[in-house]
């Protein structure tokens, strides 16, 4: 079982931001030095009183400071950038990581960075679809001509092509049956949001291999999970729980189409977190990862292990603990 880690890039009002960067480079290293195989890193636009920070001068400190960790953008935001730009942008980082990017891409679902950029969410279907197509040519092809609905190219090559041959790895996000089926036809992995229940993740992973019949199988089987490992079952459901009920209110609140189960209050919310997340002691965490591998087949599982109301040495204990678990597995 591969396992990555979902590196929180966005604090709340009042953070100190270096620290919270050091803490960011801190769980990467730690990664790297327990053999994770990924780290990954979020992007969302006009996010305040929340502080984001953009994945590609991120990704770039992280190359610097780890060694073998593959790194990926989780996931970047394709329709408000234009492919040309993203293309070149992600070559210079495929170079910057010595060949360890792996490029996630999404459409992004909130209609305040749409309007903010000046992008309309009607258009992200294309303007997705057409940029990954763009993107790719770009990565191999010189001399690149394309007339498309949004797009217009002539005889265009980009300045240096990715180190890795073909391009960085394409990972497509997104937890509704048409993103899965569309991942399935342009990407080369699907990988979901932590949103969806197990029982979702199920369904949405029985959409992606219809569609992707008669295509080469997908390298990877990951799946984006929250975790916490604590000493005891019951202390973690403790500790996690708060931290885990005030980000997924939030979500619940923003309407994040990426998920169908629902909850009101407390009680429904402690019933829902054995349904989505990978909480409790190693024991019982480890029972779900065999869980996961045997009957979905997920042979890589990232997980974010930080959030608001978390200590810093809670979220490194978790993944020290994590690695023991997969080691055992």
């Amino acid at each position: 079982m591969k396992l990555g880690v979902f590196l929180q890039a966005q604090w709340d009002p009042g953070t100190d931001i270096e620290d919270g960067i050091a803490s960011l480079v801190r769980q990467a290293q730690l990664a790297d030095e327990l053999g994770y195989d990924s780290a990954w890193l979020p992007q969302h636009y006009v996010s305040a009183p929340y502080a984001s920070i953009q994945p590609g001068p991120l990704m770039g400190l992280l190359a610097g400071q780890t060694r073998r960790i593959r790194l990926g953008t989780g996931v970047f935001l394709l329709p408000f950038t234009r492919p040309v730009v993203l293309a070149e942008e992600m070559a210079s980082l495929d170079w910057i990581t010595g060949g360890r990017l792996i490029f996630g891409a999404g459409m992004g679902y909130r209609a305040e960075e749409f309007d903010a950029i000046g992008v309309p969410i009607k258009e992200r279907v294309g303007r997705f679809t057409e940029g990954i197509e763009i993107i790719r040519r770009l990565w191999t092809e010189d001399g690149v001509t394309h007339h498309g609905k949004y797009f217009t190219l002539d005889d265009v090559t980009i300045s240096l092509k990715p180190k890795q041959s073909g391009g960085p790895p394409v990972w497509i996000g997104g937890s509704v049956p048409a993103a899965i089926r569309r991942a399935a036809r342009i990407g080369d992995v699907w990988v979901s949001s932590m949103n969806p229940s197990f029982e979702e993740l199920g369904e949405l992973y029985s959409e992606f291999d219809a569609a992707r019949e008669g295509r080469p199988a997908a390298p990877e089987r990951p799946t984006m999970r929250e975790c916490y490992i604590g000493e005891t079952h019951d202390a973690a459901l403790a500790e996690a729980r708060d931290p885990l009920y005030g980000k997924y209110s939030a979500y619940q609140a923003w309407g994040s189409p990426s998920t169908k189960v629902k909850f009101d209050g407390r009680a429904e919310f402690e019933a829902l977190m054995e349904r989505k997340f990978l909480v409790g002691d190693e024991k019982s965490v480890g029972e779900r990862l065999r869980w996961l591998r045997g009957e979905l087949g997920i042979d890589h599982v990232i997980t974010r292990v930080r959030w608001p109301g978390l200590t810093e040495e809670q979220a490194l204990n978790t993944m020290r603990r994590l690695a023991d678990v997969a080691a055992g597995i």
